[in-house]
Formats: structure tokens, C-alpha cells, sequence
């Protein structure tokens, strides 16, 4: 950047430093002084820039500030101040100076950038119109911020409000790349916003616009949300030169606007969505899964007896309950689900991507039971149990109007069965409902009938061949279906809440066969693997149980060992583990059963918690053709010899999948190869021979 021919005028000495620093810049290349406060006449032609003194020394020689820079309009004007007189520079920014400076604090790049604006400002005031220069008169005295540019950008003028709407100091000037930042997103304060489309770049372009929201991000604060209007900035002849951008913090006014939306949309008790909504959710989600040909569900959940809370503790108890029902039902719900309250104790949810329709049956049985346990409302118990109709689409219904009748109706039914229950409008569907029903009802009663029993699967060492323990598996003799594995109702025991009483039977029966076996054939070294639910893990009770029966059998706990699905460690939910580190302290042994199946990380295994972990047969039934699946299992075991982890392999079937196993060193192994689960009974005849000398695979057990 070149010099510029400089006239100083004044008569005070309080910038001599500053002047003397100043004509040994490159900023300047021609110096002049002026003691009279005027422009001497041989200099007149060559003068750039006019620096002056914003000081008392003005009026004193009988000008005001407001004379003075009137008198020199047809130069770039400059005042001069101090930091700790920075008023006077300001105010003489008001009366028409281009700019300011303080003299005892100005580094060279701010030198030369006020300088280069002072020119440019004061070029386009020469070009405009009398007309546009009384309008930018006008408008650097209003409310409203104002922002005028060039044709290139620079940012030539910044009227005092929008310094203070966009929190920018008066010395403070924003460069040219400033434009194309200043108000680049949209009100959410992310999404970006075209460079076409930016306020500055139209405005200077001549494009005419109004009532343009944008968000403001300035260096510290909070986002502010501005009402942009701009237009062209013209010439004496017409030729545009820039362009001038209006604009007004509308941030309050657009809080209240999305309150008042809120409100409108969102039921303001409960603060779930209202009717309106829902049926707006509802009939998009309708289109998507018309278009993706997928199903989606509609729940309609009323309270039984919620009058009689009303009635008995008052309205205000009951809105307390209904508060508490709403967070029950959303924290109870999956991310992407949508719940609303469509009036007085009626709630609706709404389902998608659930995949096959029994999915719905869970979440209902979950919500029925979530929503049936105790409540404390201002200090007194209160149980509210809920009815829950269900609506499939498209089967009934196509519409959100025809969905939600639908789940009414079928909330209707559900509650003349008693309530406490859910009901599918399909009536494919409730017939299978009432299937399920049957087993849940059955099921309370199980174990009073003496219905369960327990077969045991032999586990044995891969290297040797010999039987080391079994696993206790779980069946039901029902009197109908007669006898059923657990994937037939080990879902119901879980949602129902039955898996702790039926899982303490297993556990206690488990640990009492397994002491008998041990002592009838002295082997004292034969191991029970037990399955435990998440749903256990949840409730200490388990560990007591445990405790029990390890008490009343005088077993090693070393023997028992507790397996136990892999998603339990990935969560690390503080409860769970809880549990699982009171089990380790009884001394029993714990196992990550279906491994290969789900996420599970290092950190998880390395936590001094699992002592051995269980391949899941989906591994094993195919590593004769499987590389993908070879690799896996050759990976994991010899992660487990690092980590001194045990590893067991399930679902062996045929005399090549345990080849491989005893070539990978794999410790354990069971499946139908060595025998498939059986009876007490059958168990003693194995162990006997074992005792013989005569192993599983050796005698051919199918």
C-alpha cells in the first residue's frame, strides 16, 4: 500500500510523537501542518487526508465541531484523540468525520486500514445523490442499524445503533470478509445460508428486499435473530455504487412467536404434544409409510379409575398423576417415537420401524406395565392402571382419523376385559393375544403346579473330551401345549414380571441338583451354568438369592457359573453392575453368553468381571465354509488368552466344528454333537459311565 499526502491541522503539540512516528510510516508520503485549523492553498490540490485535533481547541478558535467538518467536506476527515478522550473522536464521527483515532493507542495495520476507509467512505459520499446523502443522514440517526458497502464489500459506514445491536466498539470497523459472515445463517443459528442470498451481498448487488430473518453470532453473547431490509446505494447519474442494509434485534419478539407456537402445539400441562400435533405427526408418518410400504402403530392409553383419584385427593393430585404418567410414557419409549396426550387421562403413541407387529405387543406390555406401578402423589400411594388399544396400518385403517378410532375402540375392549391390558384392534392379531394371555395367565400358576422343570445340556473340555459340567435349561410342561421351550414364554416371564420368581427356581433348583450329582459321584469339580435376565440384574434380590442357596447346598461357588447376555456390559447401567459385582463376591463365576452377536468392547471385558464368555452358535453352525466366521472365532479366543478369559462354544454339531475348536484352543464345548439337553434322570446315567472311563463322544450320544 502506497503513502498518502497528510495535512495535520491544529494547534496543540499533544500529538507531536504521534505526528513525528506518523511521517516516518509508510502511511505517508507527504506531511503538512496547518496552525490555523484551515486548509492553506498551495496544498489544497494535493491533500488525501485531513487528520485533526477532536479536541477544546475547536471551539476556542470559533468553530464547532459540526462547523469545522462542514468546512472540510471535500476531504477525507480524520479526528484525532486519546484513549481516555475517545468521546471527542466518536462525536466527530457523528458530525461527519470518516473515522478516529487515538494517538496513544494505534498499531500501523490500523493505521493504514482507517486510512484506506476514510478515502473510500468519503469517495462514495462524493458520488451520491443529495438525495441518498440526506437519506444515510437520516438513517445514522435512527434506531434501527444501518450498514453501508461498496460494490466490493468494505463495509464503508455502521451507524451508532447497529454498532450496538451487533455489540461492535466505535473504533472498531469490520473488513471485507466480514460481509460474507455478517448474518450467514439462518434463525436456528445452523443452517447455513446462500452466498447469493446474504443481506450485504444482495444489498450491493441492487437487489431490493425486506423483512429477511437471519441469525447474528457475535464474538461473545448469545445469537441474536435481525430483520434485514437493503436495497442499492446510487449515484448523481444512477450508476450503483453499493448498497444499504437496515435491520432491527427482533430476538424477543421471535421468543414469544415460538412460546405462543408452543403453546398452540404442545399440551401445556403434561408438555407433550396436543391433539393438533399428534394428528400432524400422524398423518406425515402415514405418508412415509405409504411410500416405504412399512407399518405403523397407533396406541390409545386411557387411566382405569382416574376419576376416583380426581375424586378421592382432588384435581390437583390428579394433574400431579397425569404429570408423572407423561414422563413414564416418554422415558419408556424409543428415540423417534412420539407421544401426545389427546385429552383428560387419554394419552396416544405413536409407533414406526418397529418391525415385526409382536414388536408392538411388547411395547404395550412394557407401557402396561410401567405405567401400573406405584405412584407417589404429594405424599399419598396412588396405582393407576392403563388400557391400551392398538391400530395397525394399513390393515386399520389409512387415514390418521380412521387410526385413531380404531385404537380408541380397541382401548374400549381392552378395558371391558378388566383393564390393566392392551388390545389389538386386528383381529388376526387378537387372536394371538390371547394366545399369549393364556401362557402369561398360565404362567402365574406354574410354579405352584410344579410345571417347570429343568433339562441339563453337557458341557465338555474340548482337549480331552471329558464331561465338566452342564448348562440348566429352562422348560414348561404346559397342560395344553404340553412342553415348551423358553422362546415360547421366556418373553412373557420378562415383561411380566415373573422372571424373578421363576429365575430363583432355576437358581435354587440348579444349585441343589448339582450338589447331588457331587456328591453321589464324588466329583466335586462339576460345574452348572445358570441363565440370568437383564431383568434380574436390575433388583439385588438375585444376589441374595444366590447367597441362599450356595448357604443351603454348602456348594463351592466356584462350581456355578452365571451367564449372561453381553448387552448388560455394554450398557454399564449402574444397577446392573451392581449386581454383578455382588455375584463376584459371593465367589461364582460369571460368562457373557451369545458372544459374536452384539457390540461389546474391550473396556467391557476387561473390567474383572467375566471370568469366560459363550460363542454363539450363529459362529459355530457354519466355520466349515465360513472364513469370515473362522477368523472371528480364531480372533476371540485368542483375545480371551490375553485377557485370561475362558472361552466356551455352543451349537457343536457335527465332528469338523469341533476339530476346528480344538485347533484354535478353544476350552469348552457343547451341542447337539455331544448330546442335546435331557432329563435329571439321563444326566446320572451319563455321569455314571463318565465315572467309568466312558466318554460322551466316544459312546456316540446323539
Amino acid at each position: 500500500m502506497g503513502g498518502h499526502s497528510i495535512l495535520y491541522l491544529g494547534r496543540s503539540d499533544f500529538a507531536a510523537d504521534y505526528i513525528e512516528a506518523l511521517k516516518a510510516s509508510k502511511a505517508c508520503s507527504r506531511f503538512s501542518r496547518s496552525e490555523t485549523l484551515r486548509v492553506p492553498a498551495h496544498d489544497a490540490a494535493n491533500i488525501e487526508l485531513v487528520l485533526f485535533e477532536a479536541g477544546p481547541g475547536i471551539t476556542q478558535s470559533g468553530h464547532t465541531l459540526k462547523t469545522f467538518i462542514q468546512s472540510l467536506q471535500h476531504y477525507p476527515l480524520i479526528a484525532l484523540t486519546r484513549h481516555d478522550q475517545e468521546h471527542r473522536g466518536i462525536a466527530a464521527v457523528r458530525a461527519g468525520a470518516q473515522h478516529y483515532l487515538c494517538v496513544d493507542d494505534t498499531n500501523a495495520d490500523e493505521l493504514e486500514a482507517v486510512f484506506e476507509h476514510a478515502i473510500q467512505r468519503h469517495r462514495l459520499l462524493v458520488t451520491l445523490s443529495e438525495a441518498d446523502s440526506t437519506v444515510l443522514s437520516i438513517l445514522n440517526s435512527i434506531n434501527d442499524g444501518v450498514i453501508v458497502v461498496d460494490r466490493a464489500g468494505h463495509v464503508l459506514d455502521i451507524n451508532p445503533a447497529a454498532r450496538s445491536i451487533l455489540a461492535l466498539s466505535g473504533r472498531q470497523w469490520p473488513g471485507p470478509e466480514w460481509g460474507q459472515s455478517f448474518c450467514s445463517f439462518a434463525t436456528d443459528g445452523r443452517t447455513p445460508i446462500g452466498e447469493d442470498e446474504l443481506p450485504l451481498v444482495k444489498a450491493r448487488r441492487g437487489q431490493k428486499f425486506g423483512n429477511q430473518l437471519a441469525s447474528y453470532a457475535p464474538a461473545d453473547g448469545d445469537n441474536a435473530i435481525l430483520s434485514l431490509n437493503g436495497q442499492g446505494l446510487y449515484d448523481a447519474a444512477g450508476e450503483l455504487i453499493g448498497g444499504v442494509v437496515t435491520f432491527r434485534d427482533v430476538t424477543s419478539l421471535m421468543q414469544r412467536t415460538v412460546e405462543l407456537e408452543k403453546r398452540a402445539q404442545f399440551d401445556e400441562m403434561t408438555g407433550l404434544a396436543n391433539r393438533r400435533l399428534f394428528i400432524t405427526q400422524l398423518e406425515k408418518a402415514a405418508g412415509r409409510a405409504q411410500r416405504s410400504g412399512r407399518a405403523l402403530a397407533v396406541l390409545f392409553v386411557d387411566l382405569d379409575r382416574f376419576k376416583s383419584v380426581n375424586d378421592t385427593l382432588g384435581h390437583d393430585s390428579g394433574d400431579e398423576l397425569l404429570r408423572q404418567v407423561s414422563r413414564r410414557l416418554t422415558s419408556n419409549l424409543r428415540i423417534g417415537d412420539f407421544s401426545g396426550r389427546w385429552g383428560g387421562d387419554e394419552f396416544v403413541v405413536l409407533l414406526e420401524d418397529f418391525g415385526e407387529e409382536a414388536n408392538v405387543a411388547a411395547v404395550a406390555q412394557k407401557l402396561v406395565l410401567t405405567l401400573s406401578e406405584k405412584y407417589d402423589v404429594r405424599g399419598s400411594e396412588v396405582y393407576a392402571t392403563p388400557s391400551i388399544g392398538i391400530a395397525v396400518y394399513p390393515d386399520c385403517g389409512e387415514t390418521a382419523e380412521r387410526l385413531i378410532k380404531a385404537a380408541d375402540l380397541a382401548m374400549y375392549q381392552a378395558k371391558k376385559r378388566g383393564g390393566g391390558r392392551f388390545q389389538f384392534y386386528s383381529s388376526t392379531l387378537n387372536a394371538k393375544l390371547e394366545q399369549r394371555e393364556e401362557l402369561e395367565l398360565g404362567l402365574r400358576h406354574a410354579l405352584v403346579r410344579k410345571e417347570f422343570a429343568l433339562h441339563y445340556q453337557p458341557r465338555i473340555d474340548v482337549s480331552t473330551g471329558r464331561l465338566i459340567g452342564l448348562e440348566a435349561l429352562l422348560r414348561w410342561q404346559h397342560p395344553r401345549y404340553g412342553l415348551l421351550p423358553p422362546a415360547r414364554f421366556l418373553g412373557i416371564l420378562e415383561t411380566s414380571g415373573l422372571i424373578h420368581s421363576a429365575g430363583e427356581w432355576i437358581i435354587n433348583t440348579a444349585c441343589r441338583q448339582l450338589a447331588t450329582w457331587q456328591h453321589q459321584f464324588e466329583l466335586p469339580d462339576l460345574s452348572m451354568a445358570i441363565n440370568i435376565s437383564p431383568q434380574q440384574l436390575r433388583h439385588g434380590r438375585i444376589v441374595d438369592a444366590v447367597a441362599k442357596s450356595l448357604s443351603d447346598t454348602m456348594l463351592d461357588p466356584g462350581c456355578i457359573e452365571f451367564e449372561i447376555r453381553d448387552g448388560v456390559i455394554v450398557r454399564q447401567r449402574s444397577a446392573e453392575l451392581e449386581t454383578l459385582h455382588g455375584l463376584r463376591r459371593l465367589g461364582v463365576r460369571l460368562s457373557l453368553d451369545h458372544f459374536g452377536t452384539h457390540e461389546i468392547s474391550f473396556n467391557a471385558l476387561d473390567t474383572g468381571v467375566i471370568d469366560s464368555f459363550v460363542l454363539d452358535q450363529s459362529l459355530i453352525q457354519d466355520v466349515e465354509s465360513n472364513d469370515s466366521h473362522r477368523r472371528i472365532v480364531r480372533a476371540a479366543i485368542a483375545m480371551a488368552r490375553g485377557l485370561d478369559i475362558e472361552v466356551a462354544a455352543e451349537g457343536v454339531e457335527t465332528i469338523t466344528q469341533l476339530e476346528f475348536l480344538r485347533s484354535c484352543n478353544c476350552d469348552l464345548a457343547q451341542g447337539f454333537l455331544i448330546s442335546r439337553p435331557m432329563q435329571p434322570e439321563k444326566v446320572s446315567a451319563i455321569l455314571r459311565s463318565e465315572i467309568a472311563g466312558t466318554r460322551l463322544l466316544s459312546r456316540g450320544m446323539p
